[in-house]
């Protein structure tokens, strides 16, 4: 089981709020989040580690000790018998967690951008879907959350070139394993994909008030 939880940005914590929570994180997170210029991006970013502390509460799981983190090669952060991964674009910011298995997780709002800036990461086959949608730029979005849901489950993130990763029925086949892609319906104006190993576990979804 797979279970993912969603924060929505709205006009900004009030700044006894954002420092409370902002002061429960060791003091390299806290340095990490002053140090962005938006609040948006503030906010965004200590949700995420909110969320995961939230999370880990309403499983019943032990709290986590950030020092605990390890990391990765290209530095995706992991926790002993616990499975997460974090991700925030335009008013969301969303945390999945499994004591199963490895996950990952996508969202992206749903934006206006030139497309043809992006030919380089789709094979002929998924371009050729992208231009000739009835939604041009939501298909878009669904075909790159659910590449990027792929890397970030494996742990690489964008140094794996997009346009290696074939997607089949929406299944990926990578390194003699095979992988599934889960759509996530949060909001209609972003789009959501969680990535786990075959076979597909299931998922709740949860709000989370900060």
């Amino acid at each position: 089981m797979v279970h993912i939880f969603h924060y929505h940005l709205s006009s900004g914590l009030p700044a006894p709020v954002f420092n409370r929570y902002l002061e429960t994180l060791p003091p390299d997170i806290q340095k990490k989040i002053k140090g962005y210029r938006q609040w948006q991006d503030a906010e965004r970013s200590l949700a995420g580690y909110i969320l995961l502390q939230k999370g880990l509460e309403n499983l019943n799981l032990p709290p986590i000790d950030f020092s605990s983190l390890t990391y990765g090669e290209f530095r995706k952060p992991g926790l002993d018998n616990i499975h997460f991964n974090i991700t925030h674009s335009g008013d969301f910011t969303v945390c999945a967690i499994s004591k199963d298995q490895e996950v990952g997780i996508d969202i992206e709002l749903i934006s206006d951008i030139p497309l043809g800036d992006f030919t380089e990461f789709f094979n002929a086959t998924e371009w050729h879907g992208v231009l000739n949608a009835p939604d041009s730029m939501k298909a878009f979005y669904q075909l790159w959350t659910k590449k990027e849901a792929f890397l970030k489950l494996v742990g690489s993130g964008l140094n794996e070139p997009l346009h290696k990763v074939n997607i089949d029925k929406g299944l990926i086949h990578w390194s003699n394993q095979h992988f599934v892609l889960q759509e996530v319906d949060i909001d209609p104006l972003h789009v959501c994909h969680l990535c786990t190993a075959v076979p597909a576990p299931g998922f709740t979804i949860s709000g989370v008030f900060l």
